[in-house]
């Protein structure tokens, strides 16, 4: 029997307690907290209340990533929020997620990830100007292709990198901390910024606010969308959560209190690049070492790991185009989700960074809250589903009421962009009605379909999951 299954045309359990810390933590510290400060700090004008900020909403993700926690370990499938949806809501609700996921919460937030790397690597060779922004875009094309192509290739030589740049990244975060807090010890509080800190509080940009430091934690929920790719998710999946955000909140704040130390209110707004002014001012000619560094910090290599997996579990229900189902013949990867991803991510490249990040944090945070609320239907009234993991009640409840109370302060701060994001949303009703509901189902689309799945099969030599190779 072991023998059979191991030949099943299948993806297969490769990954271990460390390969969820480095997810995790690879999925979380990226971009966000190395451009999120200045947003954070631009939209509660205080010092203060920014650091207060960046604790609260590291708490909340703890509290929410631990409920996905429970979440992925009772339905322990490829998927993560949209197969927790579709088991407890059905079809529509989940595809509703997945929906908005595919066509602006992956991409755009691919998108933010490769341009601040691309801003940060040719930072350096444009000091007396900004980078030309087709510069960016096309930095910004070849890193995507070239994280898509080792994602497609090689399970194992991708969580290989995604510990590399854990490395960097951890190490690019110490190196600011540590000559912050070097600066401060040696010249004190210089710039005034520790004093008086809670003064000058613009309360109406609060919702902003929470949504640059909340996605700057995003993505604590990564690794539960690659369940089925765990050898021990029960074992590892509490520990990897507790071990990846405390270690991430723990970052975060000294980070944010290195960048108050050396940089005033006006280099903090001014900058595109917080790390590069940072290391500018203070590391004289080895500034070079920042800009690297945090450049593979934000390399997207972790998006390539989970999303897809998610994307090939929607298609492996029939709710998404079969060609995202594709497996490999000769490397087992979902190489035909990858092969979409790249195309999403290049074509979101015309977007400004933030207002991606606004986008991204209306829909996530819509996405988030609906997901989410599975756990109270789950825990009330589905007994037949065995739950190995539970958390105390109050944990989705606070989460909940924060994604709730965040939907509605964005609302307030910026109501033309909420919105968009809310016209993002209802355009899952046309795509649900054209592409999924069987009575509407256009015949059209399935023919359509059916010829871009057999040119991908030609293109990346790849079948449906448990064909016959």
């Amino acid at each position: 029997m072991a023998n059979i299954q191991s030949e099943r045309h299948r993806i297969l359990p490769q990954l271990s307690l460390l390969d969820a810390v480095s997810i995790t933590i690879g999925s979380i510290i990226g971009s966000g907290i190395f451009i999120s400060p200045k947003g954070v700090f631009q939209n509660v004008g205080s010092v203060g209340l920014s650091f207060f900020v960046w604790i609260f909403c590291g708490i909340i993700e703890i509290f929410s990533s631990l409920c996905w926690v429970e979440l992925a370990l009772a339905m322990p499938k490829f998927g993560g929020q949209y197969h927790y949806l579709r088991e407890i809501y059905g079809d529509f609700p989940a595809f509703t997620l997945q929906w908005l996921v595919f066509c602006v919460r992956y991409p755009a937030s691919m998108v933010i990830r490769t341009l601040t790397f691309s801003e940060y690597i040719l930072a350096p060779f444009f000091e007396s100007c900004d980078v030309p922004p087709i510069s960016l875009k096309l930095v910004s094309l070849l890193i995507t292709m070239l994280c898509g192509f080792m994602n497609a290739v090689s399970v194992r030589v991708s969580k290989g990198t995604v510990n590399f740049l854990m490395a960097a990244k951890i190490l690019a975060l110490a190196i600011i901390i540590i000559t912050g807090l070097v600066y401060l010890c040696i010249n004190g509080d210089q710039n005034g910024n520790f004093e008086n800190s809670f003064e000058n509080i613009n309360w109406t940009k609060l919702g902003l606010a929470y949504y640059a430091a909340i996605w700057s934690y995003g993505g604590g929920d990564n690794m539960m969308a690659m369940t089925e790719e765990f050898r021990n998710p029960r074992r590892d999946f509490p520990k990897a959560t507790i071990i990846s955000i405390v270690m991430v909140i723990f970052l975060y704040i000294l980070a944010n209190v290195a960048y108050f130390a050396v940089l005033t209110p006006n280099e903090m707004l001014d900058s595109n690049a917080v790390a590069v002014t940072f290391s500018e001012k203070t590391l004289g000619s080895f500034r070079w070492v920042i800009p690297i560094l945090v450049s593979l910090s934000a390399m997207p290599m972790t998006g390539f790991l989970s999303a897809p997996r998610s994307f090939y579990a929607t298609a492996r229900d029939g709710m998404f185009p079969e060609s995202i189902a594709l497996v490999s013949i000769k490397y087992k990867t979902p190489i035909g989700s990858i092969l979409i991803c790249c195309i999403l991510i290049l074509a979101y490249l015309f977007f400004d960074i933030w207002t991606l990040i606004t986008y991204l944090g209306f829909v996530s945070t819509c996405c988030d809250g609906l997901a989410l609320s599975t756990i109270f239907v789950l825990r009330w009234f589905r007994p037949d589903i065995n739950k190995p993991f539970k958390v105390p009640i109050a944990f989705p409840i606070i989460a909940l009421v924060t994604y709730v109370g965040g939907i509605i302060l964005a609302a307030i701060s910026a109501p033309m962009k909420a919105l968009v994001g809310l016209a993002l949303t209802m355009t899952v009703i046309p795509a649900y009605l054209l592409g999924v509901y069987p009575r509407t189902k256009v015949a059209l689309a399935g023919k359509i379909s059916g010829i871009i799945t057999r040119f991908f099969q030609i293109l990346t030599v790849s079948l449906p999951e448990d064909k016959e190779e």
